[in-house]
């Protein structure tokens, strides 16, 4: 494929603060973009109506815009193939299920959770890797009509094709191989008609033809059902690389066990855009040299496909740190006191507005200390020093 034709997306689902790994799905994926002249899409993928927010939203813009992260089509931008919320586009998602279903490659299945619970359990105490039976793949009309009279309503299934070999050539992974006798029949659109992530995200990709899907390595065994959704609906599919888990130091999946998890949280302690930017890049990607500070230009030039790493990268907070303070030592004192600031009125140092004379003090106080912080939050222990 012509590389100036590359279309990538960033979906995220705008279920809670913006996290850290997100950020950097979206920073390869934008990297990648620019590196070879193709359009960054950004899609919100909201179909969890009980946690999905506006708010939510609102955060994942703040965050991507803070990081220089500017996206081509979607939300507040537009775009041909909009809308770009999927709850948007719901009577789109509801065409192909019929498709599906007057084409038998889906059908109706009412079963209920108890029931579902029941038949997990019996196949777990079988050694058996739990998955739905089929147990309402062929009934007939009257069996259909019947359970609709008892009140049921059904979700739709997607019928997995028996024996069938799923491959898909990751360009981080690799050769990847499924069976699709090991997935089961899996549900596509949930009882109260809203479809679930891995059919929506495969018409939202299909028909804003996205070309390449980055996403992080936990979305890989996902990738086989959707796989299945393509070919049965004709669609093309994308390109996969699947990037490195995130993990903390004690090298398990990063949680908030491991301290800040969120964008805005190093944001509010006065960590600087440019050097998170730097940190993220080198999580999951490997320059070929030993150069480890990168203006963005640098990184979009340097930044390559064929460097992403499969082995989990580990965030290493030191790193961070150590970046940062290599920016902050760059920034001028003032730039550094702006952030600085609302940490200083929390410490009850200064009130805003602040006068000119303590604008003086406190950037004499910034410019001492640039030298021995890693984050602006920090000037706070040094000006309690220098006042007393």
């Amino acid at each position: 494929m012509d590389k100036q034709q590359m279309r990538l997306r960033f979906a995220p689902s705008p279920t809670g603060p913006f996290h850290i790994g997100g950020a950097r799905s979206a920073l390869f994926n934008w990297l990648i973009a620019r590196k070879y002249g193709g359009k960054l899409v950004l899609r919100i993928e909201d179909t969890d109506l009980e946690r999905s927010s506006r708010q939510s939203e609102e955060n994942i813009k703040e965050a991507l815009k803070w990081l220089g992260i500017s996206w081509d089509e979607g939300i507040d931008v537009g775009g041909e193939y909009g809308p770009y919320r999927q709850t948007e586009r719901l009577t789109l998602y509801s065409q192909y299920t019929t498709q599906l279903l007057e084409n038998d490659q889906a059908y109706y299945c009412y079963c209920s959770e108890e029931e579902l619970e029941v038949e997990r359990q019996q196949q777990m105490t079988k050694g058996e890797t739990p998955h739905y039976s089929g147990r309402c793949r062929h009934l007939s009309e009257g069996e259909r009509s019947q359970l609709e009279m008892e009140g049921r309503k059904p979700v739709v299934r997607f019928r997995v094709p028996e024996n069938q070999e799923i491959v898909i050539n990751d360009i981080v992974r690799g050769t990847v191989t499924f069976e699709s006798n090991g997935i089961g029949d899996f549900v596509i659109v949930k009882s109260d008609g809203i479809p679930v992530y891995n059919y929506a995200v495969v018409l939202d990709d299909a028909l804003m033809k996205i070309t390449h899907v980055i996403r992080a390595e936990e979305h890989l065994s996902n990738t086989p059902r959707q796989v299945l959704i393509y070919q049965a609906l004709g669609l093309t599919t994308p390109v996969f690389g699947h990037i490195s888990l995130i993990l903390g130091a004690d090298r398990s999946k990063m949680s908030k066990r491991h301290g800040a998890t969120a964008v805005e949280q190093y944001r509010n302690r006065g960590y600087l855009p440019e050097a998170v930017v730097n940190f993220l890049a080198l999580l999951g990607w490997s320059p070929t040299g030993d150069q480890e500070i990168f203006s963005v230009d640098e990184l979009i030039g340097a930044f390559s496909m064929e460097r992403l790493a499969k082995n989990p990268a580990v965030f290493d907070i030191d790193k961070l740190n150590w970046l940062n303070a290599h920016y902050i030592r760059k920034a001028s004192p003032d730039s550094i006191l702006e952030l600085a600031l609302p940490h200083l009125v929390e410490a009850g140092f200064v009130k805003i507005p602040i006068s000119s004379e303590e604008r003086v003090w406190l950037t004499s106080v910034v410019a001492t200390v640039q030298e021995y912080i890693s984050y602006a939050a920090q000037v706070v222990e040094h000006a309690a020093i220098k006042r007393y």
